[in-house]
């Protein structure tokens, strides 16, 4: 049951509005900042129909793994998907698209991948790995595209980086609120569970180095991985990443951080002593 609303009262304070122009000068300046050369994604689940309707934003032409949507969208492309329009069912269980299966959750489907030594420590596996089908609520679409075309707020943001970049995307990360990054996972459903689920799920920042699957459906380059970051967390962690440039990068990479935002017509002031 519902806690009582009362129909003339107003409860709490109204959400600020989604200020897309000032959002993309923050992507711009992470972007900037650390040399990504993949665009940022943005992740939002879709709960009815009537939202998912009002998205001006196509459905796949043929169906797709979720990490290879999430592969264009670092290079432009945008998505709008329901559950037929995916093709592994480790994301659309992930994602609260459909329930999952006994021979799923019984960590038979992990065992016959030949990853674990026993059908227990499979099992063990499954048991830890966060899901929103868990939940009691479907999922009616998800929405995947570049971070800096978004009109709405999204619920996940995910970066493609190397490992250098993982570190000062961290760094940033934890320069407001101090602490360590509590990161999780298996390298099992790297884009969709580790990269989406767990950053929604648990509201923190998760790294990982990815997983067989999306390596070989995706064609992540060796030196990629994936940081999945709760969209409350985008602008202090950007603001912590500029703040740490100059303790952090060497006067080579600095003066390279320099160039980058003059080309882009802006200026940083960094340390190139």
């Amino acid at each position: 049951m519902s806690p009582f609303k009362h129909p003339k009262i107003t409860y709490g304070l109204s959400t600020d509005k989604y200020d897309k122009c000032f959002l993309k000068e923050y992507i711009e300046d992470i972007t900037l900042a650390i040399g990504l050369t993949r665009k940022p994604v943005g992740i939002k689940f879709i709960y009815t129909k009537e939202e998912f309707d009002k998205l001006e934003v196509k459905r796949p032409e043929f169906k797709l793994c979720y990490c290879c949507m999430v592969e264009k969208a670092t290079r432009g492309f945008a998505f709008k998907s329901l559950l037929e329009d995916h093709i592994c069912d480790g994301a659309t269980t992930a994602l609260g698209l459909e329930d999952s299966t006994e021979k799923i959750e019984s960590g038979r489907e992990y065992f016959s991948y030949n990853l674990y030594s026993t059908l227990s420590a499979a099992r063990r596996t499954r048991e830890n790995v966060p899901g929103l089908y868990k939940a009691g609520s479907k999922t009616y679409g998800v929405l995947v595209m570049p971070f800096e075309d978004f009109n709405i707020t999204p619920d996940v943001i995910i970066f493609i980086c190397n490992p250098y970049q993982a570190m000062r995307i961290q760094q940033g990360y934890v320069y407001h609120i101090g602490g360590r990054v509590n990161m999780t996972g298996a390298s099992m459903q790297g884009i969709c569970v580790e990269a989406t689920v767990e950053p929604y799920l648990k509201g923190r920042m998760n790294l990982t180095p990815l997983c067989p699957s999306t390596r070989y459906m995706a064609k992540w380059k060796d030196e990629e991985m994936a940081v999945g970051l709760p969209y409350e967390k985008f602008i202090k962690t950007v603001e912590g990443v500029m703040a740490t440039i100059n303790s952090t990068d060497i006067s080579k990479r600095k003066k390279e951080i320099v160039d980058r935002f003059k080309n882009k017509g802006k200026y940083v002031d960094l340390d190139l002593s």
